[in-house]
């Protein structure tokens, strides 16, 4: 089931009190409508009552589709430099909820589900968006590798993040957003094919792979933070 819990928030632009019904766990096979609110981009999102500036909650909650065979922990993106330390955390929780510390009823959904460990709402949209376009996730976070590989000056800092937004024919649309409110800085549109090549070269990209699939955060990100900067 959808956990939610009412909070009191102060607006980012006037300080008044907003109310928010905070989501702790979501269940998208029970709710498929908040699923399709992630997506749009619409959820956890209001306006202030006082100066009408819309603003979106920041995410700290499990995100459950069954079906898709997703089990996702979702964290702030303030959190990212505490990765190392969450992804283990993130590893702990899916083991007691559905791995090998799980009932065997559990255990059994457990086998159809991959955990993974995000940071901020375009990170798991674009989970949601590459399981749905039938996308390896750890496939494209490497075809993202080899874009930034590519760029003479890529704009790589602590504020940016690079996200699949939609899939669209022979290409996939891919963004540099702005962390902090997921404004896209640039948009481009990548070569299916590129994506099809990496996935059939079983040797060249191997020990990136091998990296990247360690545990449940499943992100290029991870190569440009302190801690996985010699990858």
């Amino acid at each position: 089931m959808s956990l939610f819990r009412p909070v009191s928030v102060p607006c980012p632009s006037c300080g008044a009190s907003v109310e928010f019904n905070t989501v702790f766990s979501l269940n998208a096979d029970r709710r498929p409508d908040l699923r399709v609110a992630v997506l749009n981009g619409s959820f956890q999102r209001q306006a202030c009552p006082q100066c009408n500036t819309e603003f979106r909650l920041d995410p700290e909650l499990t995100y459950l589709d069954v079906g898709r065979g997703q089990w996702i922990g979702v964290f702030p993106v303030a959190k990212l430099d505490q990765w190392k330390e969450l992804e283990a955390q993130t590893q702990a929780m899916f083991n007691k909820a559905y791995g090998d510390k799980a009932s065997a009823a559990a255990r059994e959904i457990g086998a159809g589900l991959k955990p993974r460990l995000v940071f901020g709402w375009s990170a798991l949209r674009e989970k949601l968006v590459a399981v749905e376009q039938g996308l390896d996730d750890v496939i494209l976070e490497l075809t993202k590798a080899a874009m930034v590989r590519g760029l003479d000056e890529p704009p790589v800092d602590a504020g940016t993040e690079l996200r699949l937004v939609a899939a669209e024919g022979d290409s996939l649309a891919v963004a540099w957003l702005v962390s902090a409110n997921e404004e896209v800085k640039e948009m481009l549109r990548v070569p299916r094919s590129l994506y099809d090549e990496i996935a059939a070269d079983t040797t060249g990209w191997s020990a990136l792979h091998e990296s990247l699939s360690a545990g449940p955060f499943v992100d290029v990100t991870r190569f440009l933070l302190p801690e996985g900067a010699a990858a």
